[in-house]
């Protein structure tokens, strides 16, 4: 055995044994990122600040990812904290998953559809630090909700936890385009129920 092949597996089995097990697609996958070096974040638990620290202002105008959701998403013209206008206050939001009227910011939380946990423990342990950002920042993904609803909501999946009825088309749409976008490998649990209700929703629509 080569030194290069050698420290190469050596490698491997460092981030394995740090990582806990991994199986099938998801061994393959770290294997193949060690093997080029890649960056793997090897840890099996989850650590929120692996995806996200805070919310990030990518175009420098001091109003970060959340913000810019609050102003895009109001049904009303925003009030912010100060003259800056970096920090929204108040506004009319409509919250998906209850069916109530918000008017104050705080009352929000940005939701991620597929939590970070859930992905995580779902394939998205394996994945490089950049992807787990890229994930984490997503807007396919993300939704402004009632923060007491996206705490009962937690890290549960479509089979413990759904939104009203009339919003469990749309929110099953969105689980199955970013578990797809992301080739996230879900519990036959909740395949059943997307499926299922996806069903009933193309019925409704034809």
């Amino acid at each position: 055995m080569t030194k290069t092949l050698l420290n190469t597996t050596l490698l491997f089995l460092l981030v394995i044994g740090f990582s806990g097990a991994v199986s099938g697609q998801d061994f393959e996958e770290t294997k193949r990122r060690v093997e080029q070096g890649d960056n793997v974040v090897g840890s099996s638990s989850y650590r929120r600040d692996e995806y996200i620290d805070s919310w990030v202002d990518e175009d420098g105008d001091c109003q970060n990812l959340r913000h810019e959701m609050l102003i895009a998403h109001s049904q009303l013209e925003v009030a912010y904290t100060n003259s800056d206008r970096c920090t929204v206050s108040t506004g009319r939001w409509l919250d998906p998953y209850l069916g109530k009227v918000i008017t104050m910011a705080s009352d929000l939380d940005v939701d991620h559809v597929i939590p970070l946990a859930y992905a995580h423990a779902n394939g998205a342990a394996a994945w490089s630090r950049t992807k787990k950002q890229s994930f984490a920042m997503d807007e396919a993904n993300l939704l402004l909700v009632d923060d007491e609803e996206n705490q009962f909501k937690g890290a549960k999946g479509p089979s413990e936890y759904l939104p009203r009825k009339e919003f469990q088309c749309d929110y099953v749409k969105k689980w199955q385009l970013v578990a797809t976008k992301y080739k996230l490998e879900l519990p036959v649990t909740d395949r059943r129920v997307l499926l299922s209700i996806s069903t009933e929703c193309t019925g409704l629509e034809s």
